[in-house]
């Protein structure tokens, strides 16, 4: 750690307690009662009946049951417990009219939504998650938001908290070293400490870019370690424009030795219907709302509109994360978020969810294979915003396409009544962490991607709540609400409080080797435990090292090969020089949405380093991808090509030069959307993202003569979509 910092307001005993979140110890503590009526509570507006409202008998219900009726109803229980620490709540509901999301209070405190799945058939038990509740009375409340829920009982049960696990596994093999670094930072912390982080407002805010981070410094004296960017402006089609994120994040991470994270607010036209494909439209007439016609399951299936407006999203985006890579800079990557919004298939808020779970995760699956595989961006740390519904899971892409589980969290503002209530609210939400915990087995580590107020350090560590960072959205947005600033939110004495104490990692702890960190341990639930560093190859395994330097990684050669109905591939491959002694790689294709590959292996090579892999090409694949991962060395570099390949005997020397291949910037002998987001990337930084001689002829496929620029990738990108039909494009 660097500076030391001083905690003046807490004593020994409160320290204590964040030992015991270290290790997640548990006091025993002891509820009185377990099991409490909601009739015999304190009822506001809400009514008991002796079984549903119409006086029909409930299956299972233990007594009366409480009709929450309309918004802003509540029903309140007190319970009693000897001693402070965490319960287990269980409550008793009956649904009958649908899946129905409310709020829970414990002692006057928002502790967030609850939801509850339609039940016809009778009362049934919901667990509600595990919550702080203090020795002697404490009430409970469900406030009612979405109404027409029948209440029964609630019970309160000694928690027991599971031991946090810390995976620095990354979804993506092919990570670059600095982003495999970052998670095994993470993982290293995830449960000891919270990492500090803040959101940037928009470059044309009325604050400025600086007023939130030199808000923090001139309060507290720190600085955040995370800073929060977004993408949206700049890469939507219809009216972008550069905004300067990517040079921010250079300076942020390079400079300042900081952590990037990026969310994506992208918009779609309104009619989208009458959007003409490749024009510029108002920004008023756009909107990353659920209040549009584009579709995102379309945005997911390549020849619609849709998908051509999308991928040049996509690509835009691509090539400003390749600038990052090309600096050793990785980012917390929280693209397509909070999808689910209120609950349920169908109350998402923005575009993205608003065809539900199914649509949504074939567009998540569909972003992250067109970045990672296709694009080749291989610095990015998924991230993926769940809630803590009983539907939330349903909306999960997966644990292959996501690194991280995050929560955005504003429980100081309630609109059950229609018009937003602030009150201070600095719970650590405990409840909501364990229930993210849980739903995700523990896999995936939990962070607070957004949120209106911190929780207070003395909430964080008496609830054992071990998020992995906070990140306060902005001051003066759309809403002109001061997140950050507003005592509603977030006061003073609490901000340096939480900022100066141990517990809380500033800009200034980060270690100075972050990017070239090295795991203190194997921190992969699903792995033996292990004491050795590691770092990363390209091909995803893992390899014990005692170097301080990260290895070197071989970028992936790729070469694209039509079948044309052969069955039979082989590829003669050279290593230089000729002594290398390993080689491997994969023979990959396209299955709908899914990408099939074969690993091979070589170990011998004839005297001049040449030697042949074959793949059975199985019927109805029409192409191919052959790839080359690692040449032998870790320390070396070591060249490892194909020079020829056969396909029923019919061979292909690699070695022949050939006329223009209109669209192939890459030089990989095929075009395809790799070749876009190359040209994008020359295009905005020709110096860092360098085209071959071959490349850059290639390359010119509009207005052809007149060098690259920006209309030659989407030229490209709309021939891949069969817009155009032929390259390079005739006037």
């Amino acid at each position: 750690m660097g500076s030391k910092k001083f905690l003046k307001k807490f004593s020994s005993a409160v320290m204590a307690s964040a030992l015991a979140l270290n290790t997640l110890a548990v006091v025993p503590v002891f509820a009185e009662g377990g099991k409490y009526e909601f009739e015999e509570g304190t009822l506001v507006d809400a009514k008991a009946f002796d079984g549903d409202k119409d006086g029909n008998a409930v299956v299972n219900a233990s007594g009366q049951l409480v009709f929450l009726e309309n918004s802003g109803e509540t029903a309140t229980v007190t319970v009693n417990v000897k001693e402070t620490g965490m319960y287990t709540l269980t409550i008793a509901t009956y649904t009958p009219y649908g899946a129905k999301t409310h709020n829970l209070l414990i002692n006057g405190v928002d502790q967030g939504q609850i939801s509850f799945v339609e039940n016809k058939t009778g009362v049934v038990e919901t667990e509600l998650g595990k919550f702080k509740l203090t020795a002697g009375d404490n009430t409970i409340t469900v406030k009612s938001s979405w109404g027409w829920t029948y209440l029964d009982y609630i019970k309160v049960d000694t928690a027991s908290l599971p031991t946090l696990t810390s995976s620095n596994k990354l979804a993506d093999s092919k990570a670059t070293s600095a982003t495999q670094s970052l998670m095994n930072y993470f993982a290293d912390v995830y449960g000891k400490h919270i990492i500090s982080g803040q959101q940037e407002i928009y470059s044309y805010g009325p604050h400025g870019l600086e007023y939130e981070f030199e808000y923090i410094k001139e309060k507290t004296g720190e600085s955040p370690a995370i800073r929060g960017f977004d993408y949206g402006n700049f890469t939507c089609p219809a009216f972008g424009s550069d905004d300067g994120s990517t040079t921010r994040i250079i300076d942020w991470v390079k400079n300042k030795n900081g952590i990037a994270t990026s969310s994506w607010h992208l918009n779609v036209p309104t009619d989208f219907a009458s959007y003409t494909s490749g024009s510029k439209v108002d920004w008023a007439q756009t909107t990353y709302s659920e209040k549009t016609d584009f579709s995102p399951s379309k945005a997911a299936t390549p020849g619609t509109k849709e998908n051509e407006y999308y991928m040049q999203a996509l690509t835009t985006l691509a090539a400003e994360f390749k600038k990052l890579e090309a600096e050793n800079i990785p980012v917390i990557w929280r693209p397509l978020h909070e999808a689910e919004g209120s609950g349920g298939e169908t109350g998402s808020w923005f575009w993205w969810g608003r065809e539900g779970s199914e649509a949504y995760k074939k567009l998540w699956i569909y972003t992250y294979k067109t970045l990672t595989e296709d694009f080749d961006c291989h610095n990015l740390i998924w991230e993926w915003n769940s809630y803590a519904y009983s539907t939330s899971k349903d909306w999960y892409p997966g644990d292959e396409y996501v690194d991280l589980i995050a929560y955005d969290k504003y429980n100081c503002t309630d609109w059950s009544s229609g018009s937003p209530v602030l009150t201070h609210n600095d719970s650590a939400i405990s409840g909501t962490f364990y229930n993210l915990v849980d739903m995700y087995e523990g896999k995936k580590m939990i962070a607070m991607s957004e949120n209106d107020s911190i929780p207070t350090l003395e909430n964080l560590l008496a609830e054992k709540a071990g998020w992995l960072y906070f990140c306060p959205w902005y001051d003066g947005g759309s809403d002109n609400i001061n997140f950050l600033s507003n005592p509603v939110f977030n006061t003073v004495e609490d901000l340096t409080t939480i900022y100066q104490s141990d517990y809380c990692i500033t800009l200034d702890e980060l270690p100075a080797n972050l990017y070239s960190y090295e795991s203190s341990g194997n921190t992969d639930p699903t792995e033996p435990t292990s004491t050795t560093a590691t770092t990363v190859k390209p091909t995803g395994t893992t390899t014990t090292t005692t170097t301080t330097e990260p290895a070197p990684e071989p970028e992936v050669y790729k070469l694209a090969i039509k079948t044309n109905g052969g069955k039979k591939l082989e590829v003669t491959i050279k290593m230089t020089p000729a002594d290398y002694e390993l080689a491997n790689g994969c023979f990959g294709y396209a299955d709908g949405m899914d990408w099939i590959s074969t690993e091979w292996e070589v170990t011998e090579f004839d005297k001049d380093g040449n030697a042949v892999v074959s793949f059975d090409i199985p019927d109805g694949v029409e192409n191919l991808e052959f790839q080359i991962w690692w040449p032998n060395s870790e320390t070396d570099a070591a060249s490892c090509i194909a020079t020829s390949y056969s396909i029923d005997g019919t061979v292909t020397d690699l070695n022949t030069p050939s006329d223009v291949l209109y669209g192939d910037a890459n030089g990989d002998g095929s075009v395809d959307v790799a070749d876009v987001v190359a040209v994008a990337a020359y295009v905005g930084s020709p110096a860092t993202n360098k085209l071959t001689e071959e490349g850059l002829a290639n390359a010119d496929v509009q207005g052809d003569g007149d060098g690259v620029t920006a209309n030659d990738a989407l030229a490209i990108q709309q021939y891949l979509a069969n817009i155009i039909k032929s390259l390079p494009v005739k006037e």
